[in-house]
């Protein structure tokens, strides 16, 4: 049932801010600390997937590179997910689209 949730707000939201991102999306995204879950995987690639045809019309993407940026997506869920349990407002990725991997690669 969540997960359907969630993969409604990736494919109905694929621009939606980081700051924008509900705390039960930020939170799940630490129920396994070595990797992201197989159920936030596919909600982390279905948005950044939707993100793509948004931003470019299609898919630019092989394979590798959408498992690349899911990766790279769930870690600053993490992050995120952190600085919000700790009360830091002032993250840097606040106003940047969740599912957009830009930048997280530096």
């Amino acid at each position: 049932m969540m997960e359907e949730m969630y993969l409604l707000i990736a494919n109905d939201n694929p621009n939606i801010l980081c700051s924008e991102v509900p705390a039960k999306v930020l939170e799940a995204a630490i129920a396994d600390a070595n990797e992201p879950s197989e159920s936030y995987a596919d909600f982390l690639q279905a948005g950044h997937t939707q993100w793509l045809l948004q931003k470019y019309g299609r898919v630019t993407r092989g394979k590798a590179e959408i498992r690349n940026a899911v990766v790279v997506l769930w870690l600053r869920a993490c992050r995120l997910h952190s600085n919000s349990v700790l009360g830091r407002q002032l993250d840097p990725d606040w106003d940047k689209p969740f599912f957009s991997d830009e930048g997280l690669y530096e």
